[in-house]
């Protein structure tokens, strides 16, 4: 047995006082003056004798009355075994969520100030030889080394209130390495949190039977949220002085309906664009807002809603690039005529080149954003394997049908069979795939009776059952003229037909022109619109290279961050990966060796936005089914309630027992005085 508040156990002095009283009231006496006292000897002998017992019984009913509610007071309890955390192996971790949710409003502080302060109580209210270690949704290491509880409890007053959400698997395996790394016994985790349904996730989650769980959710008073949960554009095809349209996403993750929420476009300060809508309960709409971009380059832009409390996800920030030029290679002989060469090389959008293959620098090719590969190429291995990657990286590659035999593995790699031998039955283009999403800003309307080009000579294609290429362009033969085949964030094309007079009539047709522009604006890996904070940790710098030597950092609009990232180069491009999560939403900039050559947004994620919990007994089902060693689930009143440390720490209830004790000391003590005559 061990007391809470062993310093109560002073008043037990008080003890003294009920026996004083007795003692008083026992030596004195009251002089009475009767007649005739022989008849009162023997009556006055009995009554002293009862007299005397009664005093003895009220005595101990005050000094237990007494005893009782100090020991109440002082708070005795048991060890739970399963929760020693009263000895040097042993360790307490404190896990405190700072995930954007907890920054909802509980009465008139946030959830996360509420856990903080729940959370200092605790500390300081243990044994001040326990060790603590601090686990945050940020992970700072300094904090996941074992305190004292002094280092403890500066470690909570220092934690910053907003960073990215983790899951409770995440949480469970980082406590379990701290105490195998560390050599302790057990470890009791006391996680305060809101519990996100989004945030449970415990799927191959290896328990630990020496960790013990202690969860302690807190609840805002604001269950409703309005949000901006995603952007995209109606074309991924931005263009100088063209109009182009953001589609955009409201979220309302409230039980009533609200309508006309004002949404606002803004593009480098400016507001562009202002519309309103009406989101039903439960539910979302989308919307879309005309602009146009006068120059090149980067533009920050933001969609704005306006939402109290929760207003860190009212913002979402997004970027716009247009490319000053496009630049286009094609690998041809010298000797050959190219009919690509007319269509890119008298415009000035383009920077287009004729390369030998015998002369290319495949470390050149990560510059640009479309490959064309000529018929009359001929390609080793390693230059082959090199267009692989570009298309993968984000590059368009379009092959013509092979006449040299080398080129047949180009083909071959994406499941793609192509005669050797060319069809020489004259077809005519029968089917475009405008539902697409190629087509979508190249053709607004196929008439069925379009004027389509004809094919001369075509080398048949079939796919085999693994392959994913979808056809763009079909015969009337119902073989494929023009297939599509994604790599990561590129695409390789595949024509039946050369671009040749002899072998089709594409060059010379109204479709020829969109169709090479829709390839080329796609290629070079377009850039992202944005990127999710503690989700986004690794990404390519489209177009800027990194060379040995060369330093990328990334700092915010006013320059008072800045990190060095990791930076991996292969096949000549450059692969980023953050060191540590970015501290807030906004805009960053990428800088090589001090000069800007990128803009990215970053925004919070939006699972943080669904206001969807966990109650306590969902909470204890979900653990108790993955065999977490859980100890309690401490209700929000009884964290916040007298004593209410010692409830949830040791999860005793012999107070209740020992004021219930002290009442019945109390209502004895009525009793006797007033029956016992």
């Amino acid at each position: 047995m061990s007391f809470l508040y062993p310093n109560m156990l002073f008043a037990l002095i008080a003890l003294l006082i009920p026996l004083a009283i007795h003692l008083f009231n026992f030596r004195r006496h009251k002089v009475i003056f009767f007649s005739n006292t022989a008849i009162l000897k023997t009556i006055e002998q009995e009554n002293a004798k009862t007299k005397k017992l009664k005093y003895l019984v009220v005595l101990i009913l005050r000094m237990l009355f007494v005893a009782a509610l100090v020991l109440a007071f002082a708070y005795p309890y048991k060890h739970d075994e399963r929760l020693s955390n009263d000895t040097e192996t042993n360790l307490v971790a404190v896990y405190i969520d700072n995930s954007m949710s907890m920054q909802s409003l509980s009465s008139e502080i946030s959830l996360f100030e509420d856990a903080r302060n729940s959370a200092r109580k605790l500390v300081s209210e243990m044994n001040p030889t326990q060790r603590f270690v601090l686990m945050t949704n940020s992970r700072v290491p300094d904090n996941e080394y074992p305190m004292s509880r002094d280092e403890m409890l500066l470690a909570i007053d220092n934690i910053q209130p907003e960073a990215p959400t983790m899951s409770f698997a995440e949480l469970y395996d980082n406590v379990s390495m701290i105490k195998k790394r560390n050599d302790f016994e057990s470890v009791a985790l006391f996680a305060y949190s809101d519990f996100q349904k989004g945030m449970m996730t415990i799927a191959g989650l290896t328990t630990d039977s020496a960790v013990s769980v202690v969860a302690l959710p807190v609840y805002s008073d604001f269950q409703s949220n309005i949000f901006v949960d995603s952007v995209w554009l109606r074309s991924p095809v931005l263009q100088n002085g063209l109009s182009n349209e953001i589609g955009i996403r409201i979220v309302n993750e409230g039980g009533k309906d609200v309508k006309g929420v004002p949404v606002t476009l803004d593009i480098d300060g400016q507001k562009v664009a202002f519309s309103s809508v009406d989101i039903p309960a439960y539910s979302g709409n989308d919307l879309f807002m005309q602009f146009v971009l006068d120059n090149v380059g980067f533009k920050k832009a933001t969609v704005s809603v306006n939402d109290y409390p929760i207003t860190f996800d009212d913002n979402y920030y997004f970027t716009l690039n247009v490319r000053p030029v496009i630049k286009v290679m094609e690998l041809i002989p010298d000797d050959v005529a190219s009919e690509c060469e007319l269509l890119f090389d008298n415009d000035p959008l383009f920077i287009y080149e004729k390369v030998n293959p015998l002369k290319l620098d495949r470390f050149s090719i990560v510059d640009y954003q479309m490959i064309i590969v000529n018929q009359n190429a001929s390609l080793n291995e390693n230059v082959q394997q090199s267009l692989f990657d570009f298309a993968a990286q984000g590059g368009s590659l379009l092959v013509l049908p092979p006449l040299n035999a080398d080129n047949y593995f180009l083909y071959k790699i994406n499941g793609i069979n192509i005669d050797k031998e060319p069809d020489t039955v004259t077809v005519t283009v029968d089917a475009l795939a405008s539902q697409h999403a190629f087509f979508e800003d190249v053709l607004l309307n196929v008439p069925d009776n379009a004027d389509l080009p004809e094919v001369y000579r075509h080398y048949p294609m079939r796919l085999n059952n693994n392959s994913n290429a979808l056809t763009l362009i079909g015969l009337q033969n119902g073989e494929p003229l023009m297939l599509m085949s994604r790599d990561n964030n590129g695409a390789i094309y595949y024509l039946s037909s050369s671009f040749d007079s002899q072998y089709s009539a594409l060059s010379q047709h109204a479709i020829f022109v969109p169709l090479m522009y829709k390839m080329a604006f796609l290629g070079g890996g377009l850039s992202k619109l944005s990127y999710t904070i503690g989700v986004d940790n690794n990404f390519n710098i489209n177009g800027n290279n990194l060379l040995y030597g060369e330093q990328i950092s990334i700092v915010n609009a006013d320059r008072s961050f800045s990190m060095i990232p990791a930076v991996d180069i292969r096949n000549n491009r450059s692969f980023v990966t953050l060191t540590s999560d970015l501290p807030e939403s906004g805009f960053y900039e990428v800088l090589k060796n001090g000069e800007s050559v990128s803009v990215m947004a970053w925004n919070d994620n939006r699972k943080e936005s669904e206001l969807k919990f966990l109650n306590e007994d969902e909470i204890a089902e979900v653990l108790n089914e993955n065999d977490i060693n859980l100890i309690s689930v401490v209700s929000y009143d009884d964290m916040y309630s007298d004593g209410a440390v010692g409830a949830f720490t040791k999860k005793s209830s012999l107070w209740k027992y020992l004021v219930l004790l002290s009442l019945c000391a109390l209502l004895g003590e009525v009793l006797v005085l007033r029956l016992w005559k």
